[in-house]
């Protein structure tokens, strides 16, 4: 084959390519979410993981949030028992030498006793038990949110790995493409066998990355499936569905108080330890005691003057709170309790007021980046790769330049989808901070 042959094979091959890129406008509002997505590349036979699907199944099958509302529903019982009276005292007495009594032989004796509490301690008590049981509901609700929060991240891992494979693939395909255009203008002896070896040991670093991030990927699937309690999910290769990009969220900081799990517990702690204390209290008054006793006396053949067969007897009984320290010391702990209660409430408002300021810089700071890529570095990019393969094709360039200016915007593709799966994730965070994310929730 002549060397002109050669040459136009090889620039034959550069036109393939060339193709592309120069029809790949520089589109502001719609820079792609097509590079993000890697289920746009080529239809696969993989399932398609939906964030609302796997919300739905972590609300229905995770074992620690079932576990979580059982422990509400036990608690909610505790009211009935601990507002209850206390079960009453049935006792018998026999005598094993008899007892005679001016009316006959005393042969047994029967009582029944019921102690009642100070009026007002069963109400108390009651209103104790329920706000525990409110207690382990808000406990529940963050164990919720904060699932929501876990899958949110590993679905968005998912989506930054799935990309990054993608764009992978994509470069690996271009490379394929110079290292056959640059092994025919070695062999015309227009091109250097340094250029050929630089194409394939990019080729080979890019098969490693792709096994990093199968590695991540599995990772990705192996949480979810432990979140949401399908097993399957970590047995089978599967597509993402791209969300869209968030719009910038905003809410007030006593707003997010509001919404907080964490928050509605904790003051449910303060009313539960003002009850405590009340209870405590009324502790150092007197419960009371009621009875009745049956005295069963048998029939004898005295005279008719003396009475007392089968007597009926009524008792009352008070106990007396006489140590007096105990009480105390309950009221002390009840006490120490509120104000820790309130110390933590206190701590949380401020943790939340910071943290959603810090998120929001975050989210704004991801915004500018995508905005960046999407408006002027991506399209400088492609841009630069189509100068650079028209001068390659023209001789102006060697392969080197053509291969770096394909290797810049591979970079940035990997960045954007890396800045998108962040701002995800800070979006989600954000969400969960302000108490605005829950298992019903997570719509794409």
């Amino acid at each position: 084959m002549s060397r002109c042959s050669l040459w136009a094979s090889a620039v034959g091959a550069m036109l393939m390519l060339a193709g592309p890129c120069a029809a790949a406008q520089p589109q502001p509002d719609a820079v792609r979410p097509a590079l993000l997505d890697s289920t746009s590349a080529a239809p696969s036979a993989a399932p398609t993981l939906r964030l609302d699907s796997l919300l739905a199944a972590a609300a229905r099958g995770n074992p620690s949030l079932q576990a979580a509302r059982l422990k509400t529903e036990a608690r909610a019982e505790r009211g009935a028992q601990t507002g209850a009276l206390p079960d009453p005292t049935v006792g018998a007495t026999a005598f094993p030498v008899p007892l005679v009594t001016a009316r006959g032989e005393q042969r047994t004796q029967w009582r029944v006793q019921q102690a009642i509490p100070f009026p007002g301690k069963r109400t108390l008590r009651r209103e104790v038990a329920d706000l525990g049981a409110d207690v382990a509901r808000a406990d529940a609700q963050a164990l919720e949110q904060t699932l929501a929060l876990r899958i949110r991240r590993a679905y968005y891992t998912l989506v930054r790995v799935r990309s990054h494979e993608h764009s992978i693939r994509r470069f690996q395909a271009d490379l394929e493409q110079f290292e056959r255009a640059a092994i025919a203008q070695y062999e015309v002896g227009e091109e250097g066998q340094s250029a050929v070896l630089k194409a394939q040991i990019e080729r080979q670093r890019l098969q490693t990355r792709l096994e990093g991030l199968a590695s991540e990927r599995q990772s990705a699937l192996q949480t979810l499936a432990r979140l949401t309690g399908r097993a399957a999910l970590a047995e089978r290769d599967t597509q993402v569905a791209i969300p869209s990009r968030p719009d910038l969220p905003s809410t007030a900081p006593d707003e997010a108080l509001d919404r907080r799990p964490e928050a509605e517990k904790l003051r449910r702690r303060i009313q539960q330890s003002e009850r405590e204390a009340e209870l405590a209290k009324t502790e150092q008054w007197p419960d009371f005691t009621v009875g009745a006793q049956y005295f069963d006396i048998a029939a004898s053949d005295l005279g008719p003057t003396m009475t007392g067969r089968d007597a009926l007897a009524l008792s009352v009984g008070v106990t007396v709170p006489l140590w007096r320290g105990k009480q105390e010391a309950n009221i002390q702990e009840a006490r120490i309790e509120r104000r820790r209660a309130e110390t933590q409430l206190e701590g949380l408002r401020l943790e939340v007021r910071t943290r959603l300021a810090d998120l929001q810089q975050q989210i704004e700071r991801h915004r500018r980046q995508l905005t960046l890529l999407d408006e002027t570095l991506l399209p400088k990019a492609e841009t630069a790769l189509e100068t650079s393969l028209s001068g390659y094709r023209t001789g102006q360039n060697d392969f080197l330049d053509l291969l770096d200016a394909e290797r810049t915007l591979f970079q940035l593709r990997l960045q954007r989808a890396s800045v998108f799966a962040r701002l995800l994730t800070t979006q989600a965070e954000w969400e969960r901070t302000a108490g605005r994310v829950g298992l019903a929730d997570g719509g794409e």
